[in-house]
């Protein structure tokens, strides 16, 4: 998808695609992921109570209301000259509505079928919205425009068909649980759990928004919309292939936490997170490191030939989604013990430092100054984060062993890399190709070295 981007799509183009998915995530980060966290959280008891399809139509209310806020917010971004869009209001508010609203319902309905257990079904759903978003969006910029407008419109319409199937087929596993007599009714004590729960994580989640994206709106004042464009082009690269790990990796093991946690005993839901932090980090430095070390060849991969400046940004990339994923998996401490406000103080940090690193660096460094702002506030973020969560939990953090052992391994693998690219030395295709092969079939190994253990421990469970 980026290299079939980058090459319709000029980089002013991306730079306005960038705009309008940072807005979109806004209102998704502060209003729906809290809820949609929430949910996760809940379903197997609700399942259990045959309350599941219940709860859920009612989150379709809400998802309405939080639309109509999108709305007006989009209206004031747009009025109040926040950042230069480049499209019409009118795009701006259909194409932001329309995502909060259909892609929320299909990343509730196809991810609830892995919690439930039905993995099968994730997994092509999760691929069919991928097909059928890339497919719409390729023939919309080719056929009618190459711009933003018609790229995201193409995404949001694979994202409705396949998300409208995933409803169907969710509902249709739900039936399957035991059903009450009367409708399962919402009293007041229900609604002040889920607001005690999702309101740290609505500020925890606008902060993370401001920390990780709110950059674009002001690179985009200072270096304009292609230098933007450049950036994200670069850190999309990075911020995909991390996204593909994590989702493979918790797509297996977060459904085993939550089941876990379910029982309400202090120790092992403790002991649940260390299974999944132990199973989780170590894979992630490994892929950082991999990623970190091919970011030339990954660019002449991914990208088309208007960005081929942007292999920096693929590294730094790397380490700041590094950091995102790491304040995830940590993140995961306070929604077990059902502690979410664990969350605003770190995520504060993050924000705060991410948006002063950034106006601080770019004035000098530009767009690596963004990149340079973005890592050191991850990692403030990360170490604010284990010394308070941790420490509250009454847990050991992460693993040391596994993580001094995923280090030793990056480091093999960057030596077999400067190796390949010494004896290939050629600046074809070729020689990326085989360079990318060899160091891909040697990282897969390692990754299974590491995650055997878990797999099977997984499996027993199951």
């Amino acid at each position: 998808m980026m290299r079939v981007a980058t090459t319709l799509l000029s980089p002013e183009e991306m730079g306005r695609v960038s705009l309008v998915l940072t807005t979109i995530a806004f209102f998704a980060l502060f209003f729906v992921s809290p809820v949609g966290t929430f949910i996760n959280r809940r379903l197997h008891a609700w399942e259990a109570s045959g309350a599941a399809r219940h709860y859920l139509v009612r989150y379709v209310n809400y998802l309405l209301f939080v639309v109509l806020i999108a709305a007006i917010g989009s209206y004031i971004f747009y009025v109040m000259g926040l950042a230069d869009f480049g499209i019409s209001i009118g795009w701006l508010i259909f194409l932001v509505c329309g995502s909060l609203l259909f892609n929320t319902i299909n990343q509730t309905a196809i991810p609830s079928l892995n919690l439930l257990g039905d993995s099968g079904k994730f997994v092509l759903l999760s691929v069919a919205t991928i097909a059928a978003s890339f497919a719409s969006a390729t023939l919309l910029v080719q056929t009618v425009h190459p711009s933003a407008q018609y790229w995201l419109l193409g995404l949001l319409f694979g994202q409705t068909i396949i998300g409208a199937i995933g409803v169907k087929t969710l509902f249709a596993r739900l039936q399957k649980t035991k059903t009450l007599n009367t409708r399962p009714a919402v009293f007041r004590r229900h609604r002040q759990m889920l607001f005690g729960f999702a309101w740290p994580v609505a500020i925890a989640a606008g902060l993370g928004w401001v920390q990780g994206q709110g950059y674009r709106y002001l690179m985009e004042g200072q270096l304009g919309l292609a230098q933007l464009g450049l950036f994200v082009a670069g850190y999309g690269i990075s911020a995909g292939m991390i996204a593909g790990f994590e989702s493979v990796l918790t797509t297996y093991f977060q459904p085993r936490l939550f089941r876990d946690v379910s029982t309400g005993n202090a120790v092992k839901q403790a002991q649940a997170w260390q299974r999944y932090a132990a199973a989780v980090i170590p894979s992630l430095l490994l892929t950082v490191a991999f990623i970190v070390m091919l970011a030339p060849e990954l660019t002449r991969i991914f990208l088309g030939k208007d960005f081929q400046s942007a292999a920096d940004y693929v590294v730094w990339g790397a380490l700041a989604e590094a950091a995102r994923v790491l304040v995830g998996a940590y993140s995961l401490i306070a929604h077990v013990y059902m502690r979410t406000r664990w969350l605003i103080v770190p995520n504060l940090v993050g924000a705060v430092l991410s948006i002063t690193f950034c106006a601080l660096l770019i004035p000098r460094f530009g767009a690596e100054g963004v990149g340079a702002g973005l890592v050191l506030s991850g990692l403030a973020m990360v170490a604010t984060m284990h010394v308070l969560l941790v420490r509250r939990a009454g847990g050991g953090g992460a693993p040391i062993r596994p993580v001094l052992m995923a280090g030793v391994s990056a480091a093999a693998l960057w030596g077999l890399t400067l190796v390949l690219r010494y004896l290939l030395n050629s600046p074809g295709l070729g020689m990326i190709a085989g360079v990318l092969v060899l160091v891909s079939i040697t990282y897969l190994g390692l990754q299974y070295i590491f995650l055997r253990e878990h797999l099977e421990d997984s499996k027993k469970v199951t």
